[in-house]
C-alpha cells in the first residue's frame, strides 16, 4: 500500500488535517506581512528641499508668507492641474538664512532684505545647489524607513537595494534551507526558519542604517522563504489527493489575508516602527507549533521511522473519528518508499525529470519576473495607499476562488499555461494604448493591467501545488526551495529589466516585450509538463516517472508501467536508463 491509500480509510481533509492546514497556513500569513510591509515602511512620499535656517518648515504650506518662501528660494519643476511640485534635490544658492527671524518665519518676514524681486522673477540665471535636508508629505505616513535615512536624490537606489536584499536572503534561503527540510525534517526546518524570522523581523525596528537594515533584511529573507517551503510541503503531505488542489491553491489566501491585516495595522499605525514592531511580536506565538504541528508522517516513512509515522497517523485518525484497518499499518505500507535513497541530486540520473526540473524553475522565474514587471510597468493605481493596497489583496483573493473552483474542471496545467499567457498577452498589448493613444485611453492601460495581474496571481498560486505533486517526496522540498528561488532572482531581475530602454514610449516599450516575450516562452514550455489532477502524490523517482503528459497516453502506457514497476523491483537503484 501507498501511503496515499493510507487517506481512503484517513480521510482526506478531516478535522485532523483542516487544524494542521490553518495552523500552517499562519506561517505564510506571517511571511506575507513581512515581505509587503516594505510597501509602507519604505515608502517614499512627496518631498522637496528643506528651506535653510527655517526650522519648522514642513512639506504642506502653513501659511502665505510659507508659500512666498517657498516659490522664492525652491526651484519649481513643474504645475499640474494648478498643483506647483518642486525640486526635490536643489535649492537656490542665494539663500540668505540670517533674515528669518533665527530661523523661524512669521507673516511679517521681509523679503526685500533677501534677493532683489526682479532677480528673483529670472530663474533661469540663479545658481542652484544641492540641498541636504528635505521635508515629506505625513499626510499619509508620518515617519518611513526612507524618510528616516533619507532615500533620495542620489541615494534613490537606496531602497531598491534594500527590497534586493531581501530577495537575496530568500534565494539563499531557498537554496540552503529548502533542501535541508528533506534532510532534517520539514518540521525541524520550519522551527529554525521561524526563530530567525522572529529576530530579524523585531531587531529591524531599531535599524539606524542601510547597512544593519541590509543585514536584517538578508536574514529576513532568508527566513521566510525557508519557513514558506517547509510550511506548505508539510501542509501538502498531510492532505489526500482529492483535496489537495483546493488546499494548494488557497494557501495563497492566507498571504493575501496578512496583507489585509497588515493594511489594517498599518492605517492606524502610521509610524513605520511601531508598525515594524506590532506586525513582528506576534510571530513568537509560533514557538507553540514545537508541540502542536507534528513531522511529515510520509517524510518519516521515507527516513524508515515507521514507529514515530504510525502513532501520527493513529493521532489523525482519532481526531478525524475514523478507525483505520489493520493492513495500514503493515510492513507493507511502509516497506516500497524505504527501498532506495534519493536526493535532489538524483535527478541527474534521470533526463526527463531534470528536464521538468528545469522547465518547473524557469515558469517561477517569469511567473516573478512577469508579475513585478506588470506592477513597475503597467502604472501604479492612484488615490490612497491603504485603499488601493486592500484592493490589491481583495483582488487577489478573489482570483484564487476562481481558481480553486476552475482548476478541479481544467487541470492544473491546462489552466496554469492559460492564464500565464494571459498575463503575458496583456502585458504585451498595453504597448498599443502607450503608442498610439492619449489621455482618453489611459483606462485601457489599467484595464490591461488588471488583467495581466490576474492572470500572474492565478499563476503563482498554481505554480506552487503543481511543483509539489510533480516531484517525488525525497527531494520534494529541495524542489520546491529551488523553484521558490528562481522566484526571488525573477523579482531581482524585473527591477532592473524595469529600466531598460532611454525614457520616453521606448523606456515603455521595451521592458513590455520581454516581460510579454518570457511568458509566452515559459507558458509554451509548460505545456510539456505532465497532469497532475487526480495523481497520487509520487514518492519515489519511479513513481514521478509514472506521469504521463497527456491521459491518452497514460492509459495506453499501463501495461509499459506495469511491466516497468516489475522490473525495477528487482533493482537495487534508479538508473538513467530507467528514465
Amino acid at each position: 500500500m501507498r501511503f496515499d491509500d493510507v487517506f481512503d480509510h484517513l480521510g482526506d481533509f478531516g478535522p485532523y488535517q483542516r487544524r494542521q492546514y490553518f495552523m500552517l497556513g499562519m506561517v505564510i500569513f506571517s511571511c506575507g506581512v513581512q515581505v509587503m510591509m516594505t510597501v509602507f515602511t519604505l515608502d517614499l512620499p512627496n518631498h522637496r528641499c528643506a528651506l535653510p535656517g527655517v526650522q519648522n518648515d514642513t512639506y504642506q504650506i502653513q501659511s502665505s508668507s510659507h508659500d512666498q518662501l517657498v516659490q522664492d528660494y525652491i526651484p519649481l519643476v513643474s504645475r499640474a492641474q494648478s498643483i506647483p511640485a518642486y525640486s526635490q534635490c536643489f535649492l537656490y544658492g542665494d539663500w540668505l538664512s540670517s533674515a528669518y527671524n533665527g530661523g523661524n518665519y512669521s507673516n511679517e518676514v521681509d523679503t526685500r532684505h533677501l534677493v532683489d524681486k526682479n532677480d528673483r522673477s529670472n530663474s533661469s540665471q540663479r545658481n542652484q545647489v544641492a540641498c541636504s535636508s528635505w521635508v515629506y508629505d505625513t499626510s499619509d505616513l508620518s515617519s518611513t524607513i526612507a524618510t528616516q535615512m533619507n532615500f533620495v536624490c542620489g541615494d534613490t537606489l537606496l531602497k531598491s537595494h534594500a527590497i534586493m536584499t531581501m530577495m537575496v536572503g530568500q534565494v539563499i534561503g531557498c537554496l540552503i534551507l529548502g533542501p535541508l527540510a528533506d534532510i532534517v525534517g520539514r518540521k525541524r526546518s520550519m522551527m529554525i526558519a521561524l526563530s530567525l524570522h522572529l529576530l530579524a523581523s523585531v531587531l529591524t525596528t531599531w535599524a539606524f542604517n542601510i547597512y544593519m537594515l541590509g543585514a536584517l533584511f538578508l536574514l529576513n529573507g532568508l527566513a521566510m522563504a525557508a519557513a514558506y517551503c517547509a510550511s506548505f510541503t508539510l501542509a501538502m503531505e498531510l492532505i489526500g489527493p482529492k483535496y489537495r488542489h483546493v488546499t494548494g491553491v488557497s494557501a495563497t489566501m492566507f498571504w493575501s489575508a496578512g496583507m489585509l491585516w497588515l493594511c489594517l495595522l498599518a492605517y492606524f499605525l502610521r509610524d513605520w516602527q511601531h508598525l515594524q514592531l506590532a506586525a513582528s511580536c506576534p510571530i513568537i506565538l509560533f514557538s507553540g507549533y514545537f508541540c502542536l504541528v507534528p513531522e511529515s508522517a510520509r517524510w518519516l516513512i521515507r527516513k524508515g521511522r515507521n514507529s514515530e509515522a504510525k502513532s501520527i497517523i493513529r493521532k489523525a485518525a482519532k481526531i478525524n473519528e475514523r478507525k483505520l484497518p489493520g493492513f495500514v499499518f503493515t510492513d507493507e505500507t511502509t516497506e516500497e518508499p524505504t527501498i532506495k535513497s534519493e536526493s535532489i541530486l538524483s535527478l541527474l540520473k534521470c533526463p526527463t525529470l531534470l528536464i521538468r526540473a528545469l522547465i518547473v524553475f524557469l515558469n517561477w522565474l517569469v511567473c516573478s519576473l512577469t508579475y513585478y514587471g506588470l506592477g513597475l510597468n503597467v502604472g501604479q493605481l492612484s488615490g490612497n495607499i491603504f485603499l488601493n493596497f486592500c484592493l490589491t489583496a481583495v483582488f487577489e483573493i478573489a482570483a484564487t476562488l476562481v481558481i480553486v473552483f476552475a482548476m478541479g474542471k481544467f487541470g492544473r496545467k491546462s489552466l496554469y499555461c492559460s492564464l500565464l499567457l494571459l498575463g503575458s498577452v496583456s502585458c504585451i498589448l498595453t504597448l498599443f494604448p502607450v503608442l498610439y493613444g492619449d489621455e482618453s485611453l489611459k483606462w485601457t492601460v489599467s484595464m490591461l493591467a488588471m488583467i495581466g495581474k490576474f492572470g500572474v496571481s492565478g499563476s503563482f498560486a498554481i505554480i506552487w501545488m503543481f511543483t509539489s505533486e510533480l516531484f517525488p517526496t525525497s527531494f520534494r522540498a529541495g524542489v520546491t526551495g529551488i523553484s521558490s528561488a528562481c522566484a526571488r532572482i525573477g523579482a531581482v531581475i524585473a527591477s532592473y529589466i524595469a529600466n531598460l530602454g532611454a525614457g520616453g514610449d521606448v523606456g515603455i516599450i521595451l521592458p513590455q516585450l520581454v516581460f510579454g516575450t518570457c511568458g509566452l516562452v515559459a507558458a509554451s514550455l509548460a505545456l510539456f509538463l505532465p497532469e497532475t489532477q487526480e495523481q497520487q502524490l509520487p514518492d519515489s523517482m519511479e513513481d514521478a516517472m509514472k506521469f504521463s503528459t497527456n491521459r491518452r497516453a497514460e492509459k495506453e502506457n499501463d501495461k509499459e508501467d506495469e511491466a516497468y514497476v516489475h522490473l525495477s523491483s528487482d533493482q537495487p537503484a534508479l538508473t538513467s536508463q530507467s528514465c
